[in-house]
């Protein structure tokens, strides 16, 4: 009988750890909430990227509506600019909604929609108001007295900046993946015909090695990669100044680095998984992964929003 008993129990430890080798590693070592993340917008020719990441996080929230209106959060800033500086500017910093969010609170999509009509390029003769209405398609007027007073105004209960070297640190974003965060606006410096628009079925993973190499002592650039594999530690040579990720496309036809905020709602064995702001027809359903060697080298800063009321 008892040796029944073992062979019974040999033969069940036997058919799980069958079950544990047949899953793959991504599945066993992997955090990802796109089950829980509103639908993927497409921000056009704006340069509201962090608007769309901020809301993003924002409708995660329970007593949050998911349809927060984009243009609304970003309007704001360029009302605030108008109104404060008489100096408007292209995009802002995910830092600024510390300020803005308790300062003017939220709209929903149906109160103020995304424009049909995209943003407009700007030049910088042109004059101030006519920036702002190009800039964020609301201009300072309508703001002030047309969305400003229905929009409910929140608090930030609890919340965390995160800088330059903070943002970088893979394990704890992983963390607070783990621990009931499901979206993180993130901003990175980016070469752009890395991010090219396509659809694919599967992530294909942006790294380092496009756009990017490592200076060697001759004047040359070592692809990312190579270098990855003589030094391990490179990405921390890099931030701490002892080795330079330098920019190899030198063509001036167009503006081929940038800076973009997408959101990060998971991780798995290979990098981060994130939402972009560029319609579902971007790469896998708007989604894709960055490496973690990505996110250490060009993370520059992040914004985790825990939890937020409503002031009235």
């Amino acid at each position: 009988m008892k040796l029944l008993s073992f062979c019974l129990l040999f033969l069940s430890v036997n058919c799980l750890w069958s079950q544990v080798k047949l899953e793959s590693p991504e599945k066993l070592w992997s955090t990802i909430h796109i089950s829980s993340q509103t639908p993927v917008k497409d921000q056009g020719n704006g340069n509201n990227c962090s608007a769309f990441g901020v809301a993003a996080a924002l409708e995660m929230l329970p007593n949050m509506p998911k349809d927060i209106s984009e243009n609304y959060l970003y309007s704001a800033h360029k009302f605030d600019e108008y109104k404060n500086n008489r100096e408007i500017t292209k995009g802002n910093f995910l830092k600024s909604y510390i300020t803005s969010l308790p300062k003017y609170g939220i709209l929903t999509e149906a109160q103020l929609p995304y424009p049909k009509v995209p943003a407009s390029k700007w030049y910088a003769y042109e004059s101030e108001i006519i920036k702002t209405l190009k800039e964020s398609t609301t201009g300072p007027l309508s703001f002030e007295y047309k969305y400003k007073p229905i929009a409910k105004r929140i608090q930030l209960d609890s919340y965390q900046y995160l800088g330059v070297m903070e943002s970088k640190n893979v394990q704890y974003i992983k963390y607070l993946l783990d621990n009931g965060i499901k979206a993180i606006p993130v901003s990175y410096e980016l070469y752009v015909p890395a991010w090219k628009n396509y659809t694919s079925k599967m992530y294909t993973t942006i790294t380092p090695d496009s756009g990017y190499g490592v200076l060697m002592q001759d004047g040359t650039y070592a692809s990312y990669a190579q270098v990855k594999k003589q030094y391990p530690d490179i990405n921390a040579r890099i931030n701490s100044n002892r080795a330079t990720l330098g920019k190899t496309d030198k063509r001036t036809d167009y503006n081929r680095y940038s800076a973009h905020v997408v959101t990060i709602v998971g991780y798995d064995t290979k990098g981060f998984i994130i939402k972009n702001s560029w319609g579902v027809d971007w790469r896998y359903n708007g989604y894709e992964r960055v490496s973690y060697d990505f996110h250490e080298l060009f993370a520059y800063e992040a914004l985790i929003l825990k939890s937020v009321s409503y002031k009235w």
